[in-house]
């Protein structure tokens, strides 16, 4: 084993060697920021090391050279004995809180999703919320979606260090916070969770093996009496935890908590919608007792993620591109010189290369690439394995990520279509589409619809709903009637199980192409 310490306050961790000190940091309670999902683009993570390490990666040396002693924790790898310097805004980063006045009643809600985590304070009191923290959920070391995660916990260690993780990362997050606003942990009296139903199995600890395997059933759909982790050191004892009930295996509370939250606001009849993220769960209401759902797996292209230089929305991440005279103009987030892209900066790019012709509707970058004009600071480039083109810095997009972005396309295409065909509902029948999740607040939705991600909705109003998963917690902090309403709301749903349906694979690639 091998010894870390932590300077300064002398903390120190015993792990095996190979370990990345990302994983290292976090076991001790330091969430490193890492936006680009450890694949040393951001540099985000950089800090002072000592001791015995890895060898700098290709990925290391571009970001932050060679400077000794100097190291990113999500590419280096303990071979001996360190210590790490680090200060606290080196994880943290600034944040600006809510005022709060102690007299109130309050309660913390969270979004426990496949690539991000996300919580909100719920003043209980006056029934507002305000934004706390977000971070890269800590378990994608085990695989970016949650098919990944439930095959890596069939190992019960592996399981265990997901659950550990999760909640080391969540309860440190919260700590965190309430110590910045001199608030007391007594003054929080319930924590709400929301998620889909492989989270909060791995949240509190259940087997997840019945969520892999056909026939997909989920023994736990209400988590009433659960409690996060095995540490109850790590939690709140005097605070009420919950969860928004699941539906089954493949629709989690953040979907029950979206069809409740749209019940609440009087959508009945004639409604699609879809929270977009790494997973897609979607529902069509054809009247208010007639509601139609489905998941599909989009994996995690949307959010920054399995693309080459993906990012999720932090500092130095191109949010939105656009072309201005034969140029192409980026917007980001912060100052300096931008690190990489986020989802929907890479919809708008795979969309403006498609109207160009730089990309033909099959999604392939065209052959005579180099012979054609290309949007200034665009160059074709021929990357290891395929070509791409290159933009900023040392920012490309390469075929693979625009392949990325088409399954995720198809899948969300192909169910939307199953489920209209299952409904008997005609895309021109579709009055609301309501698009939900984090993503979908800062979407181009004219470039979303031009790459055909849902059917053609022409005679519907298009509508963004936020982050409906962590709405939903926040919603059920103040009220316990939110609760009782989405239980109620379950009994109304007919799940489409895509899987089982013999023309899904016919569907998925007709969808395929923009």
């Amino acid at each position: 084993m091998i010894s870390v310490r932590i300077i300064p306050g002398d903390q120190t961790g015993n792990f095996p060697e190979g370990t990345l000190l990302l994983d290292a940091l976090l076991e001790m309670g330091i969430i490193m920021k890492t936006p680009c999902g450890g694949k040393g683009i951001c540099g985000k993570c950089r800090t002072h090391v000592e001791g015995v390490l890895s060898d700098k990666t290709d990925a290391e040396i571009k970001a932050i050279g060679n400077k000794p002693g100097i190291r990113l924790a999500c590419q280096t790898k303990l071979s001996g004995d360190v210590s790490v310097s680090i200060h606290e805004s080196q994880y943290t980063g600034p944040k600006t809180y809510p005022a709060v006045n102690q007299k109130n009643h309050y309660a913390i809600a969270v979004d426990v999703g496949t690539t991000s985590v996300r919580l909100a304070l719920v003043d209980v009191s006056h029934g507002m919320e305000y934004h706390l923290d977000h971070f890269l959920n800590p378990q994608r070391r085990f695989g970016h979606d949650v098919i990944s995660r439930i095959a890596a916990a069939k190992d019960p260690e592996s399981r265990k260090s997901m659950t550990r993780m999760i909640c080391q990362g969540i309860f440190t997050a919260i700590k965190r916070a309430l110590q910045s606003m001199n608030l007391p942990d007594f003054c929080i009296e319930k924590i709400v969770f929301s998620g889909n139903t492989t989270m909060m199995y791995l949240l509190f600890g259940l087997d997840v093996s019945g969520l892999g395997r056909y026939p997909f059933t989920a023994k736990h759909l209400d988590f009433h009496d659960a409690v996060p982790g095995e540490d109850n050191n790590l939690l709140f004892s005097h605070a009420r935890i919950s969860a928004i009930p699941a539906v089954s295996a493949f629709l989690g509370g953040d979907f029950l908590g979206g069809l409740t939250l749209c019940h609440q606001k009087e959508f009945s009849e004639n409604t699609f919608f879809i929270d977009l993220g790494t997973n897609g769960e979607m529902f069509l209401i054809c009247a208010p007792e007639e509601i139609y759902a489905a998941s599909c797996a989009m994996g995690p292209a949307l959010e920054g993620m399995n693309i080459s230089c993906g990012m999720t929305a932090d500092e130095g991440a191109v949010t939105h591109v656009r072309l201005d005279l034969e140029e192409l103009v980026f917007s980001m987030i912060g100052q300096g010189p931008p690190t990489g892209l986020t989802g929907t900066a890479l919809i708008d790019l795979t969309a403006l290369f498609l109207s160009e012709g730089l990309i033909s509707k099959n999604g392939a970058i065209v052959a005579d690439l180099n012979q054609r004009h290309l949007p200034a600071p665009a160059r074709l480039e021929h990357g290891k394995t395929s070509k791409q083109i290159h933009l900023w810095n040392d920012i490309v997009v390469s075929q693979k990520d625009i392949r990325n972005l088409q399954l995720a396309k198809a899948a969300c295409l192909s169910s939307a279509r199953l489920l209209l065909q299952k409904a008997g509902c005609k895309a021109e029948d579709v009055r609301h589409v309501l698009i939900a999740g984090a993503f979908g607040a800062h979407l181009d939705l004219d470039h979303f619809r031009q790459l055909g991600f849902l059917p053609d909705f022409s005679r519907a109003t298009w509508r963004d709903l936020g982050n409906t998963s962590l709405q939903a917690a926040a919603a059920a902090c103040v009220t316990g009637q939110f609760v009782r309403e989405a239980e109620n709301l379950r009994k109304r749903v007919t799940e489409v199980e895509l899987a089982r349906n013999p023309t899904f694979t016919h569907e998925f690639i007709s969808a395929l192409n923009f």
